[in-house]
């Protein structure tokens, strides 16, 4: 239902795919998973790779646009952002 919006998710960065272009620019392909458990795949071309690097395992927000190729849908990364990690309030 949002195949072709902007929408913003978040989620936890399972791990990356670094790659090359025909020009040589490296991108990224990320797969996350969400609050519920789902998996999802984005797309970091290589702009968005330059100006919003992964800064290791942890929740990120993630904006883009909801793409569909060969059936699979894929989050077209334009903005994403580290989110800090709360701290445990049973600790000490």
């Amino acid at each position: 239902e949002n195949k072709g919006h902007q929408v913003c998710m978040y989620g936890y960065l399972v791990t990356t795919k670094p790659v090359r272009t025909v020009k040589g620019e490296q991108m990224h392909f990320g797969c996350f998973v969400d609050c519920e458990g789902n998996f999802f795949d984005t797309v970091h071309f290589p702009d968005a790779s330059r100006q919003y690097p992964f800064r290791g395992r942890a929740v990120y927000r993630l904006c883009g646009r909801v793409m569909e190729e060969a059936g699979f849908l894929s989050l077209e990364v334009t903005s994403m952002v580290k989110l800090p990690r709360k701290s445990d309030p049973r600790a000490g």
